[in-house]
């Protein structure tokens, strides 16, 4: 029995499965889409990619981290955000879960 699920998306519409139904996930998928939409409304990667300077970049990828870890199924402590150019890689650890990984890409954001 799952925790927690949701409507899967996929490229900003709902992702469809075999039977032409609503795809749903579950649990770690769940925790990890919830994680990449609140990234992408924040907006900080974007304004992440756009700064020329190492020093505020580091601070916007310090405010992802911080925000990822603001979510009560995510243990404090255990977020890494990494990347550059396109693609960062998000992982964490979940308290139900273990770990969480994913790549979060910009054309996605």
């Amino acid at each position: 029995m799952a925790i927690y699920s949701d409507i899967l998306m996929e490229n900003d519409d709902i992702a469809i499965d075999r039977d032409n139904q609503a795809a749903i996930i579950e649990d770690r998928a769940v925790i990890l889409q919830d994680l990449i939409h609140a990234i992408r409304e924040s907006g900080y990667l974007v304004e992440m990619i756009a700064e020329r300077g190492s020093e505020r970049r580091g601070l916007l990828r310090n405010k992802i981290i911080d925000l990822v870890e603001e979510d009560t199924r995510i243990i404090p402590g255990s977020v890494n955000f990494t990347g550059d150019g396109g693609q960062w890689i998000l992982t964490a650890e979940t308290y139900e879960f273990g770990a969480i990984r994913s790549p979060v890409w910009i054309s996605k954001i």
